[in-house]
């Protein structure tokens, strides 16, 4: 069963909820890729502690939640019983349990990687999560990874399937080109070959999405000399949804997105919903204008 947009759907953007949908696109993609990729390549997964800490007018700010289960057990007294000093009472009091993450989160990426060559780094697909996007320690963390991936004899596809938040972008060439596209993309994805970095000069693949689109059909480059692989972003986003447990209670669509759609868009996706809900073949058309 599809999700209620014909692309990314921007219910999975919401905090709470991206951590699960980041490691579950991460297998699907490792996955789709070893299911195409020519021998020697082979894909896997790898991870890079995060604190999911953003920091904000000098102060750090946790931007994805600590709690990982929370139970509500009820009263155990009956509503409007008034307590007795002298009696004891037998039931246990109301109360919250929570479950709270003690270890960094885990930020998943895909490596390409070539057997013949002593296992080597070809390619990196890096997908972008809340706190790269935010000041903190996260965000430096990636921008150095990133660095070191420009720097190095690897290509580079970045996945930023996030509204908000600064663009991880290492060009200023390639932000003023995102910066001026019309309309303004909500999602971003970038593809940096190792063969077309020439000197001091980057050369980017960029591929702008808009939440009412379908995601692209990219290139994953491998070698300058060999054929690219292509990867339907879309055909994997819709088997991590299809598995997943966003329509089976995880997401509220009951609900606006967080992080909010602006205007028109807005509602359109209101519409979408309402027809799924409903059972009906949400309308494709995108907001006027």
């Amino acid at each position: 069963m599809p999700s209620p947009f014909p692309g990314m759907d921007p219910y999975l953007e919401a905090t709470y909820i991206w951590p699960d949908f980041h490691d579950r696109l991460a297998g699907h993609l490792s996955g789709e890729l070893n299911s195409v990729l020519p021998p020697p390549y082979y894909a896997r997964l790898e991870m890079r502690p995060e604190v999911g800490i953003a920091e904000e007018a000098g102060q750090g700010r946790r931007i994805v939640p600590d709690v990982a289960l929370a139970s509500r057990p009820g009263s155990g007294s009956a509503s409007g019983q008034t307590a007795v000093l002298d009696a004891p009472g037998s039931n246990l009091s109301k109360s919250i349990e929570v479950t709270v993450r003690s270890e960094p989160l885990r930020h998943a990426m895909v490596e390409i990687r070539d057997a013949k060559y002593g296992h080597r780094l070809v390619t990196l697909i890096e997908i972008v999560s809340p706190s790269n996007k935010r000041p903190g320690i996260d965000r430096r963390m990636y921008l150095h990874k990133q660095r070191e991936v420009l720097d190095s004899d690897a290509s580079l596809v970045e996945l930023d399937l996030l509204r908000h938040g600064q663009r991880l972008l290492s060009s200023l060439y390639v932000q003023e080109t995102v910066q001026e596209l019309e309309p303004a993309p909500d999602y971003l994805v970038l593809v940096n070959r190792v063969w077309k970095r020439v000197d001091d000069a980057m050369n980017y693949q960029i591929f702008p999405v808009l939440v009412t689109e379908v995601l692209p059909r990219i290139p994953v480059p491998l070698r300058s000399n060999e054929p690219e692989i292509l990867l339907d972003l879309q055909a994997v986003f819709n088997r991590v949804y299809d598995t997943g447990p966003y329509r089976r209670g995880a997401i509220d669509y009951n609900l606006p997105p967080d992080p909010p759609l602006p205007g028109e868009t807005a509602a359109w996706a209101a519409q979408r919903v309402r027809d799924w809900l409903g059972g009906g073949n949400p309308a494709l058309s995108p907001p006027a204008g």
